[in-house]
């Protein structure tokens, strides 16, 4: 069962948005359809997202249009590196998240409860969105910092409206919907950015208490073969979780079979945060030895993140070996593209958008 209403709050707590993707069960609670979780929420409690809850017989969205982050952002940052190269984007987070990372680098807003900490918020309305990014002269919106899965209605209107403002819609996700969801969200999304987290089941739960990843894979094969969106995928490489050779390349391998060869691959540097901070940062070794392993499995475009001045950074043209996308701690460059393909040799590089 789907509903939705209006924006309301009162001085306390805000009571809500009426949410999509619920249905009833047994005892007056309601069971979330949102995610795979599938939480059963009685009445004036939250799900483990704790964006989303029940208030008087009805599915809530705690977290509508009041984002808890706003800032410009390179969309480089997210990262995508082959969308919109060297354009920044409105990004906005909110309180609470549904794949609930140990080693979360945005732990304050991702782990917080909605329910006490939305009514400081300000409103940022769809059209606000639009009117601020314009205001600041950027070039499209990314929903990033927590899933935007969990505010999946707020993200919807404002990538509708951004869309007809002739801006681009970015989402940076762990993927953990139900198809239908999916299928609501992705044809307003131009871009998505999937964190793949691990190899297996076990690195999914260890690193982000998912006990079964075949959902977020299977809907991020669907969001680009359906759905057409561009998509870029980025594991955090984690000493002694996800750091192995076999845990590398079947990584790799995964992305090679599900999504391309061509599909951009950041291994980025994991850094000590919140549940994980007592693990050193990831050896820059570790990740060259993912860039080779992924090469070897056939991976055509394989990135190092979180390492500044890093020469697998930059975008170079699998055909012909120029460097054509240069990017440094302050600019990105494009030095050899020419309508998404390499200016020298003419080969396909899978850019949306980029600068010539």
């Amino acid at each position: 069962m789907s509903r939705r209403g209006s924006t309301s709050s009162t001085a306390g707590e805000a009571s809500g948005y009426e949410a999509l993707f619920w249905e009833e069960v047994s005892g007056g609670s309601l069971r979330c359809t949102l995610c795979p979780h599938l939480c059963v929420i009685a009445d004036n409690t939250e799900g483990l997202c704790k964006s989303r809850g029940v208030r008087d017989g009805r599915m809530v969205s705690l977290t509508y249009a009041r984002p808890a982050t706003i800032i410009s952002d390179e969309i480089e940052k997210k990262p995508l590196f082959h969308f919109h190269a060297g354009t920044r984007a409105l990004s906005l987070g909110c309180y609470g998240c549904n794949v609930l990372c140990a080693g979360c680098q945005n732990w304050q807003i991702s782990h917080a409860s909605a329910r006490t900490e939305t009514t400081r918020l300000p409103i940022l309305t769809p059209g606000d969105a639009v009117a601020m990014a314009k205001k600041h002269k950027l070039a499209g919106v990314a929903f990033t910092y927590n899933d935007p899965v969990v505010w999946i209605e707020y993200v919807h209107d404002v990538c509708i409206a951004f869309k007809a403002a002739g801006l681009y819609t970015a989402l940076i996700t762990a993927a953990y919907l139900t198809e239908e969801a999916l299928d609501y969200i992705a044809p307003v999304v131009d871009a998505f950015k999937f964190d793949l987290k691990a190899a297996t089941a076990e690195g999914w739960a260890q690193l982000g208490k998912v006990k079964d990843p075949t959902p977020a894979c299977a809907a991020t094969i669907r969001a680009k073969e359906l759905h057409g969106c561009h998509v870029e995928v980025v594991s955090n490489i984690v000493p002694g979780l996800n750091d192995d050779d076999v845990d590398l390349a079947a990584m790799a391998s995964w992305v090679r079979d599900g999504l391309g060869p061509d599909t951009p691959w950041h291994v980025t540097r994991f850094m000590p945060h919140f549940e994980l901070s007592y693990l050193p940062p990831t050896p820059i070794k570790t990740l060259e030895r993912a860039v080779s392993l992924a090469r070897v499995a056939g991976l055509r475009f394989v990135y190092v993140g979180n390492v500044q001045g890093h020469p697998a950074r930059h975008t170079v043209c699998p055909g012909c070996g120029r460097t054509v996308i240069q990017r440094g701690e302050r600019k990105v460059e494009t030095v050899g593209v020419r309508q998404g393909r390499c200016g020298a040799c003419g080969e396909d590089l899978g850019l949306v958008c980029a600068v010539d």
